[in-house]
């Protein structure tokens, strides 16, 4: 049985949360080391340094772009790589709802759909495949 329509969708959410991730780096990375903190004075930059003005929100929001860099390059390696067309394949159906999960609880809509989408699919055709080999 193809699993072309999986491979597909896990793509595309691959694609996508790289493309969230250096968007989450660049530009709201950007806007909080440069932009966040004009409002302090050339006195606390200089003798507080530079992590105790924004450090640990730059920080944390790199840490989660390069997160999600990490899940889309995960979701690219794992489409070509583990998906494959008339296997059963348990571990990637179950990575893509933990996925969704996480998808849903930072808000990130698109990459909560094709999860969803991609996972309930390749769950739906692991017992196709199951069955059919079973009586065939």
């Amino acid at each position: 049985m193809s699993r072309r329509k999986e491979r597909t969708l896990i793509k595309i959410m691959g694609i996508w949360q790289v493309i969230d991730g250096l968007i989450t780096i660049l530009f709201y990375g950007v806007y909080q080391e440069f932009f966040a903190n004009n409002n302090t004075s050339s006195f606390s930059k200089q003798y507080h340094g530079i992590n105790a003005l924004f450090g640990n929100a730059f920080l944390f929001i790199c840490g989660f772009g390069t997160l999600l860099i990490g899940l889309g390059l995960f979701n690219l390696i794992a489409s070509q790589k583990y998906v494959k067309d008339d296997q059963v394949v348990k571990s990637i159906g179950v990575v893509l709802l933990i996925q969704a999960l996480f998808s849903y609880v930072i808000f990130d809509v698109i990459s909560l759909v094709l999860g969803m989408s991609a996972a309930v699919i390749l769950l739906a055709k692991n017992k196709s495949i199951r069955l059919s080999s079973q009586t065939g």
